[in-house]
């Protein structure tokens, strides 16, 4: 039978064991203190499955057992060839190809016309003061882990979430203040005539559709 595909959870972890060999908690305490918990649902036990999961493919192997004191047992993992294997395919694969991961904000954006105007101000405005906290947050870490020397190749996420935010931000600000000023047509408008857009929106096609892969 053929080895799973990585998970994203089991990809971090054997990412980790490319620079040397870990036991799982050790992985975890890593994982958090780069912050790869912003961008990987990160708990102690899956993750122990995860590298079990690991270990089963093939993508990992056992090389030793200690405890510390009375503590529990701790196994130490280290990547494999087909483990390095699988992750260079997979990181590649991430990298290269662009994937519609149907994202809910967009769903909501595309569906919002369905509220009125001003509830979706108000929505959008709470939604900035949030956005701009975790931009806050995103560029406090960045500060630290540079004030730290930590290698930026380590954050790189961090840089991309920074601009993910940034962006955003801008965008909404825009919708709603064409929202407020009324450049945008909304269906809860005095003057909207639902059934004559309705007709004209029949021969109209949109398509968000990624470019076809060659």
């Amino acid at each position: 039978m053929a080895p799973a595909a990585l998970t994203p959870l089991s990809l971090s972890a054997l990412a980790l064991l490319t620079e040397s060999p870990m036991h799982p908690y050790e992985m975890y305490q890593l994982l958090i203190k780069r912050f790869k918990n912003e961008i990987v649902k990160v708990r102690p036990g899956s993750l122990y499955h995860a590298v079990d999961r690991l270990a089963r493919d093939g993508f990992a192997a056992v090389v030793g057992t200690g405890r510390d004191g009375s503590r529990p047992e701790k196994t130490t993992y280290e990547i494999t060839p087909a483990g390095r294997a699988a992750l260079e395919a997979r990181v590649s694969e991430l990298l290269e190809t662009p994937a519609n991961e149907y994202p809910e904000f967009e769903l909501a954006i595309s569906e919002a016309h369905n509220l009125p105007r001003a509830t979706v101000i108000q929505l959008l405005s709470v939604r900035l003061t949030r956005l701009r906290e975790q931009l806050s947050v995103v560029r406090d870490l960045i500060s630290q882990k540079s004030a730290q020397g930590a290698l930026k190749l380590f954050y790189l996420h961090g840089s991309h979430r920074e601009a993910l935010l940034t962006t955003e931000i801008a965008w909404i600000e825009q919708l709603v203040a064409d929202l407020t000023s009324h450049d945008i047509v909304w269906l809860d408008d005095p003057d909207f005539d639902r059934a004559e857009h309705v007709a004209a929106e029949a021969h109209a096609e949109y398509s968000l559709a990624s470019a076809p892969t060659p």
